[in-house]
Formats: structure tokens, C-alpha cells, sequence
């Protein structure tokens, strides 16, 4: 009897994947080449998966994990690899392909809703690109942004007088009809730009309207032999190829379209490889001349080197002080033109570039104080976007040493992510607030709170007089409404219970980063050992490097300092910090650009249960690797470790 359930049908064609294997000339009982085109896999590392019952093959180097429907789809070349591995395709004509392939009959396949709307909105998409062209004349505006009417049509562009967005349309809202400019991306998606000279501001969040989803503007032009200038904008684009034929430009549309010039640049890359020919495009990087762009430029320089691909920032050398490729069209179409030519001559800009980057850091400062004055004159300043790694043996005071670098920036109103894998968000704000109670109690040595006191609320109880004490109160509310000035500056993670991996940081700074290009954060992770391994089924050090690895990609792409705790090898305890004191000492010295040890001075261990919490423990700081700096110095502290507080030690 056939089946008619779609759900037992999709569990039966998962179950072919071992055939298909077969088919493949994979022999399913060991490890193959992986079948991801990004991935090049020189030693095996893609297996069937039989834990879940033999329906995934799984690669332990690049992570990808797929059915029978993903690896068909990426074998025939109908799906995409997204860059978190994962396959992007028509899975409804994958499906009857495969249920046709092994002979099974599919019931009439009844759409969802959603799928219905996508459509009908494609659908209406496609006609409205088409009928546009016949109004293009019935506009100035194009004129007005310097492109020709030749451009214009050979990309399709069009115009409508009175345009609705389709969607809410379809949904039966009601709509605001605009003049717009109709951009088309792919035959069923476009961008309509509004015309209008006096746009109200409550309408200037809708003056760009994207429809359908996220596709490359003039994407093809990945295919061509011609240089390519990758900008943010439509009209970007087309001012570039309106001011010389000599190149091609793609617009993302948006700078966080990243990951689909990502998916173009793999697909393209792929088929060059089935045909044995050779990809290595030219690729001109000019996102906007901001903030938001700066960032975006360095994502994609990153991304591309990432993808073994030449990419040149020629953002500046390009609009000069303009604030995009269409404003330096429109005030000067020779003087772009001037600038395409020079660029072409000299791709990379290097001295230009160096230049403008100096010129920049003149009135800028560059680095972060970490409240340390005797640290920060080693450090050159403070803080630059580098790895610098920190490490101790246990209990000496890393976790407080960092996390007052930490509370010293988010006073400075700079944003600082704290993630803390052994340290509850509570546990590390009140030892913060006991800091401050240390540091504002003056010679009164009755103010000042250990964390423990605070978390207990003992400044809350009544005294044996009958009495509560109002000073010891009133003290540590002043320092939790100093605290709350700037607290919300230093964003404290909590993952005891939901560990992250170095790949979730990342992610999360990430986000951050896009929403606020303009602002840098300084991350920290405490402690790097106990990260959740990116992968399943590394060893320690794999883990480690792994780890250590995608951090510092913070410090490419994001100019974000980034500090690392790590912890020490057991038989190096009774010794000196040295490089082989840390976990995985070989990694760790690899890539950080400051590795540093906290010892007790001298070498000496204080008295644990004799000491006096108002008497300090001298500790110093051991500067191990200093790569763009003095190495192998050191900086003293006192310790006031009942209070959470380092006082460096000046003329130490």
C-alpha cells in the first residue's frame, strides 16, 4: 500500500542514504572525502553518522551534517552551502526527484500558507518588474543621480507612479502608494527606491523597500573576468559602471548580506572547479566612507581571505571624501572615473591607505587605559585590538585581576563583554561593589564590604545594640548607586550552566558590533580551558587552538581587544610563570599578542588563614610576549583580596 504520509515518506528516503553513497562510489563503512565544495579536505574526515541511525553523513573538520536531501542537492548542484554548513535548496523538487529516483509515489503536495504568499508575492514581483520598464521615461530621477538611460535598461530598471508594497497588499492591509524607482535583483525580487524630494520622516525608514528575498544586485557579474567593485548600494553599482566600462560592481544590498556573497562566491567557485578552471576574481572592496562601512570593509576583507580570494579596500581612494560611489558620481562623474583608472593601476592602495589610516590615528586614541597606570605604561597606553592572554595558578586573583580591567573600562563608558564560565553574574557584581566600598571607605576600616557580606546582607542587619547601623548602610548603597552609573557598560554572561563555545562568543559580539558599528567592545573569557569545544570528538589541544582561533578573528574584524584567562599546568605551580606554564603553552604563545603570568612577589605564597583583609598580598605581573612592545618586564601590585582590589605599584 503506498504511502501517503509525507513525514513517512521523508523517513524512508533518509534511509536510502547508504545506497546513495553506494551510487556515489562511497564506501559508507569508513571515512570519505568531504562532499562540501568549500570545504578542501585533503585527509578524509566526512563519515556516515550510525548513532542517529545511519541518515547523516557528518564532517569533523568543517562541521557539516547532512541528509540524503542536502547531499543530493549539493551533488546535482541545486543547493547552496550557507556558511554555517548547512544547505540552502527547493525542497519540494528535491523530494519528488528523490521519491522518483527510488520508485516511490508522492500524494498530491498541498503548500503552507506562507509558501502561498511567496508566491503569489514573487509572482506579483515578477510582473511589476516588467510592466516598470515601460514607464522608465515618465521620471527625472535617474538624471538626477547621474545614470543614463542605457544603464538604466541594461539592468532592467523601471518606474512606477503609484507603488504598493505587495505583501501587506496581498494580506488585504491598507497600503501608502509612493513614486518608485524599480531596481530588479533577480526576475522575481527587487528594490523600490522612492522618488520623492521631500520625503515626511516618519516614511524616510521605508524609502528603500526590498521585496522577496536577499539577492546580490548584478550578482553575475561574480561569473566575469572584469574587475569587481563589491559596494553596499544599487545605485553604488551602477554609478561605478556608469563612470567606466573597464569594471563590473555587485551591491549587497545591505551590509549584513555578507553571508549571501559568501553562498555567490562558493557556488561560483564550485562550478569553476567541475569544469577545472581556475577562480581568482579581482575583487575592489568600497562599502560606504562611515563608521558602519569601515567595519564592513574589514568583515569582508576577512571573509575573502578566509576564502582564499585577493580583496582590496579602496573605499577612500575611491569617493575621496564623498560618502558613497553615487555622491562622488553626481559631484564629479571625471573625477571617478580618475579614481577607477588609478585603482585599476594600483589595487592594493597600500601607501594611500597607510596614510589616511595615520592621519585618522592623529586625533584618535587608539588604546583603552585599563585603570592600571604601571600596566598601561608597559602596554604602551592600554588596550589595542589584540589577544592578550592572562593566566595563574589557582585562587591567586586572575578572575578579580581582570574583571577590575574590565570594571575600569565600563567606567570609561566603553562597552566591555564579560564572560565568566566559573563566576555567577551576582557573585562578580557584588565583588565589584565591594571594591567600591574598599575604595571609598577612606581611613574608616569599619565601610568596606566583602562580596560575601553584601551577598548575606549583613550591612542590613541589626546590631546587638537593637539598632541598625546606618554609616555601613548608607556606605554600601552609595556604592551601589555609583555602580549603577555604569554598570550596564559591562555586560556580564553567565555560562555556568549553559557553557558557551568560542563560535557562540563570536557570534554574540558579532551581533552587537552590526547594531553598533561605531563602538569597539573589549571582550573577555573566563577562562579559556573550559570553553565548549567548537566541535565534538577534538582532544584538548584541537579544542584549545580551535578556540583561540576564532576569538582572535574578534580582534580582525571588529577592532576589539580581547583578554583570555587561561589556567596553568599543575607542575609548573611551584614555579615561576613562564610560557610553559600555561595549558597548551604552544598554541597560546602562537597567537596572543600579550601573554601574561600573575605570580606572588618573590615567589613567596602568603599565609592564607592568618592574613588580615586589610593587609594586601604583593602580587606582580610577569610580561612574557609583548609583540609590539617590551617583553619580559614586570609590574607589582597590592593585592586587598577580602575587598577585590589591585593597587598597582607605581616606582614597582
Amino acid at each position: 500500500m503506498p504511502k501517503t504520509n509525507f513525514n513517512e515518506i521523508k523517513s524512508e528516503l533518509k534511509s536510502k542514504l547508504t545506497d546513495y553513497l553506494g551510487e556515489l562510489g562511497i564506501n559508507a563503512d569508513k571515512k570519505f572525502n568531504c562532499e562540501n565544495p568549500s570545504h578542501d579536505d585533503k585527509n578524509p574526515s566526512m563519515a556516515l553518522n550510525k548513532k542517529n541511525g545511519s541518515t547523516h553523513v557528518h564532517c569533523f573538520g568543517c562541521g557539516a551534517s547532512w541528509d540524503i536531501f542536502d547531499l543530493y542537492a549539493v551533488e546535482t548542484e541545486q543547493g547552496t552551502v550557507n556558511s554555517d554548513c548547512t544547505v540552502t535548496y527547493d525542497f519540494k523538487k528535491i523530494m519528488n526527484e528523490l521519491a522518483k529516483k527510488y520508485g516511490i509515489n508522492l500524494p498530491d503536495y498541498k503548500p503552507s500558507q506562507e509558501d502561498l504568499l511567496d508566491q503569489k508575492v514573487g509572482e506579483m514581483a515578477q510582473y511589476t518588474i516588467e510592466v516598470a520598464q515601460a514607464h522608465l521615461d515618465e521620471t527625472d530621477y535617474l538624471k538626477k543621480r547621474g545614470i543614463s538611460m542605457e544603464l538604466a535598461k541594461r539592468f532592467h530598471l523601471g518606474y512606477v507612479p503609484t507603488w504598493g508594497n505587495p505583501k501587506p497588499a496581498i494580506e488585504g492591509k491598507k497600503i501608502q502608494q509612493t513614486p518608485r524607482i524599480i531596481i530588479p535583483t533577480s526576475e522575481n525580487t527587487y528594490l523600490a527606491r522612492d522618488t520623492r524630494s521631500n520625503i515626511p520622516d516618519k516614511e524616510k525608514p521605508y524609502k528603500k523597500t526590498k521585496v522577496g528575498k536577499a539577492h546580490l544586485f548584478n550578482g553575475d557579474a561574480l561569473q566575469d573576468t572584469k574587475p569587481i567593485f563589491l559596494v553596499e548600494g544599487e545605485f553604488d553599482a551602477l554609478s561605478i559602471m556608469e563612470a567606466s566600462d573597464k569594471v563590473e560592481a555587485v551591491a549587497l544590498g545591505s551590509t549584513q548580506n555578507q553571508n549571501v556573497l559568501k553562498d555567490a562566491l562558493n557556488e561560483e567557485k564550485h562550478r569553476r572547479a567541475k569544469a577545472n578552471k581556475p577562480y581568482d576574481p579581482l575583487i575592489l572592496i568600497a562599502m560606504d566612507n562611515d563608521d558602519a562601512g569601515d567595519m564592513a570593509n574589514h568583515q569582508i576583507d576577512q571573509l575573502l581571505k578566509g576564502m582564499h580570494f585577493a580583496g582590496h579596500i579602496v573605499t577612500h581612494a575611491l569617493v575621496d571624501n564623498h560618502k558613497d560611489a553615487n555622491e562622488a558620481l553626481v559631484a564629479d562623474k571625471a573625477k571617478l572615473t580618475s579614481n577607477i583608472e588609478k585603482i585599476l593601476k594600483e589595487p592594493d592602495q597600500y601607501l594611500d591607505n597607510l596614510m589616511k589610516r595615520i592621519e585618522q590615528n592623529l586625533n584618535k586614541q587608539l588604546f583603552i587605559p585599563t585603570g592600571f597606570s604601571n600596566l598601561d605604561k608597559v602596554l604602551d597606553g592600554g588596550l589595542y585590538p589584540q589577544l592578550y592572554i592572562i593566566g595563574a595558578v589557582s585562587s591567586l586573583g586572575k578572575t578579580t585581576f581582570t574583571l577590575q580591567i574590565a570594571d575600569s573600562i565600563a567606567r570609561q563608558k566603553r562597552p566591555v563583554f564579560f564572560f565568566s564560565l566559573e563566576t555567577s553574574r551576582d557573585t562578580l557584581t557584588e565583588k565589584n561593589i565591594s571594591k567600591i566600598t574598599f575604595e571609598t571607605a577612606g581611613d574608616d576600616s569599619s565601610l568596606p564590604q566583602t562580596a560575601r557580606s553584601i551577598d548575606n546582607g549583613y550591612f542590613l542587619e541589626t546590631g546587638k545594640d537593637g539598632f541598625k547601623h546606618p554609616k555601613v548602610m548608607k556606605h554600601v548603597t552609595k556604592a551601589f548607586s555609583m555602580y549603577k552609573e555604569y554598570y550596564q557598560n559591562l555586560m556580564i554572561n553567565n555560562g555556568i550552566t549553559n557553557r558557551p563555545s568560542a563560535q557562540d562568543i563570536y557570534n554574540q559580539v558579532q551581533a552587537y558590533c552590526v547594531r553598533h558599528p561605531d563602538l569597539h567592545p573589549v571582550v573577555v573569557v573566563d577562562y579559556l580551558q573550559i570553553l565548549k569545544p567548537m566541535r565534538d570528538n577534538i582532544t584538548d589541544k584541537e579544542a584549545v587552538t580551535s578556540s583561540v582561533a576564532k576569538l582572535n578573528e574578534l580582534t580582525e574584524k571588529f577592532h576589539a581587544p580581547v583578554i583570555l584567562i587561561s589556567s596553568f599546568n599543575r607542575q609548573n605551580y611551584d614555579s615561576p610563570v613562564s610560557m610553559q606554564s600555561f595549558k597548551e603553552s604552544g598554541e597560546i604563545e602562537y597567537y596572543s599578542d600579550v601573554l601574561m603570568g600573575l605570580q606572588y612577589q618573590d615567589g613567596q605564597k602568603p599565609d592564607f588563614e592568618d592574613t588580615d583583609p586589610m593587609t594586601s598580598r604583593k602580587i606582580e605581573a610577569v610580561i612574557l610576549k609583548n609583540r609590539n612592545g617590551v617583553s619580559r618586564s614586570k609590574v607589582g601590585f597590592d593585592f586587598y583580596s577580602a575587598f577585590n582590589e589591585f593597587i598597582p605599584e607605581v616606582d614597582y
